[in-house]
């Protein structure tokens, strides 16, 4: 079957144009992906599954996105994408308006790119993306659900390593996926202020869902807000900060126990440092993640403090002449710890700490036309598998 698309990516490269495509008198903008990725299925471990279910380094992949700007104040802007030939989704579709034309200042309202850190607001095309994999904090699925919660520190600890499939006895107590620290593959929606100077950027946003959970409507009557600043002190170099703050379990849970335990912000409170440095032929990237769930207090063990979560990763790509690059990447998400009457008794990490290392190659086929492969190593403590190697190979055509 990948075999199959593979050839159909390779015929449309061929057929299909090298560049955005402009109409309407240059008013309209059109630009599309289409990447089919092979590897090994990953039904028992699942280190690469995603927030929509699906298998990062198994995955067919479509994306069409476009921009009617009618004046120079005013655009609109859309992105659909499609994975494994399942349902369409409004990935983006926002407008932006620009009040001085002179100004590198904009506003932006509908579901919105996001601010917090870089990797979300990177496209996971073949142009951005150096490898085939997400870092860990973008990706990997932890036991923290905005539906469900434990009642206590034993409900949790079972869950361990279980965020592909995570259940407990308060809220929705159906089996379902937990979420990433920050989601790559959904955007917020909101509204966001952004100024992009020389040699400094900033953006503020007002969403109705969070890092780990971006919403199309509201669930718990809160908001988030992020910001991010950037430094760019040298040509190449980078350096920025992000925070955010806003109301992550849903409204019956809090409801619920609100008579019982008082009114409590449940929150997710993240902040996060990055830096990125070019130069020659070397592209090096880093991030640092720290995030914190405030969930309900109810039963005894009790769960005594936010569930803290610390992500770190660094990646480089270098170029091997003009067709050729290689990269790697290594990765860690670690947990703070809680206390409850398994493992001993031990304070142990709410999930299991998982650390991924991925490193491989790649090569431009035409302009727009890449072809990579990537070996990836992960292994945690916890879940069915403690331990996994992968091997995958991706063809990505853009115009």
């Amino acid at each position: 079957m990948f075999e199959v698309r593979w050839l159909a990516v390779c015929l449309l490269a061929q057929a299909l144009p090298a560049g955005p495509i402009e109409t309407a008198r240059g008013t309209v903008t059109i630009a599309g992906e289409v990447t089919a990725t092979a590897g090994a299925r990953d039904e028992e471990a699942y280190f690469n599954y995603t927030d929509y279910e699906h298998n990062a380094l198994r995955m067919f992949r479509l994306s069409l996105s476009g921009m009617w700007q009618p004046s120079a104040r005013f655009a609109f802007l859309t992105e659909v994408r499609s994975e494994d030939v399942e349902q369409v989704v409004a990935y983006a579709v926002y407008a932006r308006v620009r009040p001085w034309v002179s100004r590198p200042f904009d506003i932006q309202v509908g579901r919105i790119p996001p601010v917090f850190g870089v990797f979300g607001r990177r496209s996971y095309s073949g142009l951005d993306n150096p490898l085939i994999g997400f870092p860990l904090a973008y990706q990997y699925l932890t036991s923290v659900r905005p539906d469900a919660v434990p009642a206590s520190a034993n409900d949790l600890l079972l869950m361990r390593g279980r965020g592909w499939r995570a259940s407990y006895p308060v809220g929705d107590q159906t089996p379902a996926p937990g979420v990433p620290v920050v989601s790559a593959y959904r955007w917020d929606t909101g509204i966001e202020a952004r100024y992009g100077g020389d040699h400094v950027e900033a953006a503020v946003s007002a969403t109705v869902g969070t890092l780990s959970n971006p919403r199309v409507t509201d669930d718990n009557d809160g908001r988030q807000w992020s910001g991010r600043a950037a430094w760019k002190p040298v040509t190449g170099l980078v350096l920025g900060g992000s925070a955010a703050r806003g109301a992550f379990i849903t409204s019956a849970i809090v409801d619920a126990y609100e008579p019982v335990l008082g009114p409590h912000a449940y929150t997710q409170d993240s902040i996060g440092l990055d830096a990125e440095y070019s130069r020659g032929y070397w592209f090096v990237r880093g991030e640092a993640i720290r995030s914190r769930w405030n969930i309900p207090k109810i039963n005894a063990p009790f769960i005594d403090r936010p569930l803290a979560a610390r992500a770190a990763y660094v990646e480089a790509r270098y170029r091997i002449g003009p067709r050729f690059f290689a990269a790697a990447r290594a990765d860690h998400l670690g947990f703070s710890e809680i206390q409850g009457t398994l493992f001993g008794g031990q304070p142990t990490p709410w999930d299991a700490p998982v650390t991924r290392l991925e490193g491989g190659g790649g090569v431009y086929l035409q302009r727009n036309v890449t072809a990579r492969v990537i070996v990836q190593h992960d292994w945690r403590d916890g879940g069915r598998v403690h331990e996994r190697t992968y091997v995958s190979a991706q063809l990505s055509y853009w115009f």
